[in-house]
């Protein structure tokens, strides 16, 4: 992973943090008024962990999506959560990278499985370096959808790693340690990812099936070939 922190605060097209909604989401989130960098860093991840809306289903995936496009849309899966929070945090500039791994011991229901095709999940979140560290995050499951699965609430600790998700029975998300980085991904490069293992989320409409296509998987086997599903 790169070390220069100048390259890791620039603005790209994904991380398009000089956007008027970017920048206007800071400011709902009380990041100019905050009193130190810290604190303006944990009222961003609370932002976009609990105003972003966690949802896999029918939000936009396609080659020029961006943090902007995100915050204007307003919900989204830990991929647009991630490309938020590392716009955001470039902004206040606080050096951020993208990273993904593989996860398992996931909540998910039957058509989020039928969605990723298995039980290993590609999970995103974000490195920062902050007070002289480098730090995980991942403001992913909003509080409510905690709430209501029985899971903990992650927090971001300005002191330590805080990306593995507590369920109510005491485990956690288990990752399989095979972390890559993307400090200046185009979307190209990152929905290639996507689909060389969860192909049936990239689509020619630019967005995630719905759950309703994806109960029938007849159905999707037949659109597959078509123009409905598979690019």
């Amino acid at each position: 992973m790169s070390t220069d922190h100048a390259e890791l605060t620039k603005r790209t097209d994904v991380f398009n943090y000089e956007h008027p909604t970017v920048f206007s989401f800071l400011g709902e989130a009380g990041c100019y008024q905050a009193l130190d960098l810290t604190g303006a860093v944990e009222l961003l991840h609370n932002a976009v962990r609990d105003t972003i809306d966690y949802n896999v289903f029918n939000v936009p995936l396609h080659d020029a999506l961006s943090a902007s496009e995100v915050a204007t849309h307003g919900s989204g899966f830990c991929l647009h959560k991630s490309l938020l929070f590392v716009a955001g945090c470039r902004r206040l500039g606080v050096p951020a990278v993208l990273c993904s791994d593989v996860v398992t011991n996931h909540v998910a229901d039957q058509a989020m499985l039928e969605l990723v095709g298995g039980e290993e999940f590609l999970h995103w979140y974000t490195r920062i370096h902050l007070g002289g560290r480098w730090l995980k995050a991942a403001p992913i499951f909003n509080t409510l959808l905690c709430s209501l699965s029985g899971m903990e609430v992650l927090r971001f600790d300005p002191e330590a790693d805080s990306i593995e998700q507590a369920y109510g029975n005491g485990s956690t998300m288990r990752f399989q340690r095979t972390e890559r980085h993307y400090p200046d991904p185009s979307m190209t490069e990152l929905l290639n990812v996507i689909e060389e293992r969860h192909p049936r989320m990239i689509t020619t409409t630019g967005r995630t099936p719905t759950s309703q296509f994806l109960r029938s998987s007849s159905r999707f086997d037949a659109a597959r070939g078509g123009s409905d599903v598979a690019r």
